[in-house]
């Protein structure tokens, strides 16, 4: 996502300002909040004023540091920051073991059913 002189794409920028404000609208915890966590998590001093920053489209020059991604994550309870810095590759990966975990879960369910529906014919026989 990175234009040909090293500086991350207009497009690419403003896709991940719109991000992390979603994030942090849809989060339970309020800017302040979030601003302590992160700031107690990485060891920086984060402010309301410095989330606003890396959230506002007028303020190119303020990005948000990629050494606080797993961090924001934990912060917010939401995995989408980190989500959208893989790779389509890597997403793919992430979405097959989701389905994975899905069916899995499926199985075991089916499974319970049919053992509870055997038992109760046992039952019934006895």
């Amino acid at each position: 996502m990175k234009a040909k002189n090293g500086i991350p794409n207009q497009e690419s920028d403003l896709a991940l300002r719109l991000l992390l404000s979603s994030v942090m609208s849809g989060c339970s915890k309020d800017r302040q909040q979030i601003a302590t966590e992160l700031s107690q998590k990485t060891g920086r001093a984060i402010t309301v004023s410095i989330l606003n920053d890396y959230t506002a489209t007028t303020k190119a020059s303020a990005r948000f540091p990629a050494a606080y991604v797993r961090e924001f994550c934990e912060v917010t309870g939401n995995d989408e920051l980190l989500r959208f810095l893989f790779t389509s590759d890597i997403r793919d990966l992430v979405r097959l073991g989701e389905c994975e975990r899905e069916m899995g879960r499926q199985q075991r369910a089916k499974a319970g059913l049919v053992k509870g529906l055997l038992a109760d014919v046992e039952d019934r026989r006895s």
